[in-house]
């Protein structure tokens, strides 16, 4: 049985609809957001595709009332981050910026928590390139928007160990 706490590290276009996907899905989310106005945008959007999926008939009020509710959004990294067994990072493409957050990722989260970027452009490898522990860092690149096209893309780096690449499909094919 696969744990159901997921964390998204980034609350932008793709941060919240991967959020959306996980929570259509059954997953618990914490969404971490960098500042309050990022939040809010998130989670206006995240609200707005709700809406159209109810105004299209895809769900009902009562699921997208429980899809808000397994939903939560942050400004603690560390709050998001607790309890989780998959954190996605969907920051800026900025390698820089993701190596960073990926060398604290590494530190905070027990060996067994799945470290995924949604980068579609940088490479694994060299995200990973400051972690202690590379091999449990992973890319699983979400086509954009991720709630409505059923396609997750997944990138191993040079160091990633077999065992990291098939936790994914574990939750992507529950």
């Amino acid at each position: 049985m696969i744990d159901k706490n997921i964390s998204i590290l980034g609350s932008g276009t793709m941060g919240h609809s991967i959020a959306l996907t996980a929570a259509l899905a059954g997953f618990s989310i914490k969404v971490w957001g960098n500042d309050q106005h990022d939040i809010e945008r998130g989670s206006k959007e995240l609200h707005r595709k709700l809406g159209i999926l109810v105004a299209e008939e895809v769900i009902d009020e009562s699921k997208s009332k429980e899809i808000t509710e397994r939903i939560q959004f942050t400004l603690s990294i560390g709050k998001c981050i607790q309890d989780a067994s998959f954190i996605i990072e969907a920051v800026p493409e900025i390698l820089d910026l993701k190596q960073r957050l990926y060398e604290q990722l590494d530190q905070r989260c027990s060996m067994d928590v799945i470290l995924a970027s949604n980068t579609s452009g940088l490479s694994p490898t060299a995200i990973a390139s400051r972690m202690k522990h590379p091999e449990r860092m992973i890319v699983t690149h979400f086509w954009n928007p991720a709630h409505l096209i059923p396609l997750v893309e997944v990138v191993r780096g040079e160091k990633t160990a077999d065992k990291t690449v098939k936790k994914p499909y574990h939750y992507y094919l529950k």
